[in-house]
């Protein structure tokens, strides 16, 4: 018996890992899905062949998963998975069970001190930057604060709080970045670099690192470049969001930080005339 089947071996056959899959994929809105390609194909839900596509492996191993076959699921698997099909914590907690037999660990959260930054004032502020999205992240780069537009623009929030890992390790990142390597990539691991030198006891940042490089080939090799920059500021980039129809949007990256914590980033995507 392999060790989805022991872990679903009680429960109703119609409560399988597959069964539950099948009803995630199916209740995705194509129209939400960044640089999706349907194939003139107008049914309901995402295909196997989509899943799979977008979280970044083969037909062949989402479909041994979806079939209930035993196989060596890795967490950042599951957890792209997840991402792709929108879990919930349950729901991500149930892929966990049936597929490796525990559960998962925790999210990742923001730095404590940085959320003591997120009071009322804070949230006002934020959502005074309408219509123009803005957020707060902490020294890795974890979003725990933000106005509306935000999680309109970027409705994966709830399900990949951290802006870095959600740029260098879900493939969809790199549809709605545009010009995701030069542009995007780059910068990014420039300011990941110049905040391990600032801050470098910090563990969420040493984690962040590890996470990337091991995730992201492309990235191991930008990361030889040894760039360091602090953070763009003022400078222009283009988004092609679903959020906007997939059509391309520029933005100036407005960065700023709160005196109370210095950590914390307040970023405001302002779109660019």
């Amino acid at each position: 018996m392999s060790v989805i089947e022991a872990a679903g071996a009680a429960e109703d056959p119609a409560d399988s890992l597959g069964d539950q899959l099948r009803y995630w994929r199916g209740r995705l809105d194509p129209q939400r899905i960044p640089g999706l390609v349907r194939d003139g194909r107008r049914s309901p839900g995402l295909s196997q062949r989509e899943v799979a596509r977008l979280t970044g492996v083969s037909d062949r191993w989402y479909r041994e998963l979806e079939l209930g076959r035993q196989a060596n699921f890795s967490e950042d698997f599951l957890d792209r998975l997840a991402f792709t099909l929108r879990l919930s914590d349950a729901e991500r907690h149930i892929l966990y069970l049936r597929a490796i037999g525990r559960p998962p660990a925790p999210r990742g959260g923001a730095d404590a001190k940085a959320i003591q930054a997120l009071d009322g004032p804070m949230q006002r502020l934020l959502d005074s930057q309408l219509p123009h999205p803005a957020y707060l992240s902490d020294e890795a780069w974890t979003i725990f604060g933000h106005n509306k537009p935000q999680a309109d623009w970027f409705p994966w929030i709830p399900y990949e709080p951290n802006l870095m890992r959600w740029a260098f390790l879900y493939p969809e990142a790199r549809d709605q970045l545009v010009n995701w390597r030069d542009d995007w990539a780059r910068p990014f691991l420039a300011q990941i670099r110049f905040a391990c030198l600032q801050l470098p006891e910090s563990e969420p940042l040493k984690q962040l690192k590890r996470d990337i490089l091991k995730g992201n080939p492309e990235a191991r090799e930008i990361w030889d470049r040894h760039e360091v920059v602090e953070h763009p500021d003022g400078h222009e980039r283009r988004l092609r969001l679903p959020y906007h129809g997939d059509q391309e949007v520029a933005v100036n990256i407005m960065a700023l930080a709160p005196l109370r914590s210095s950590t914390t980033r307040f970023i405001v995507l302002q779109v660019a005339d």
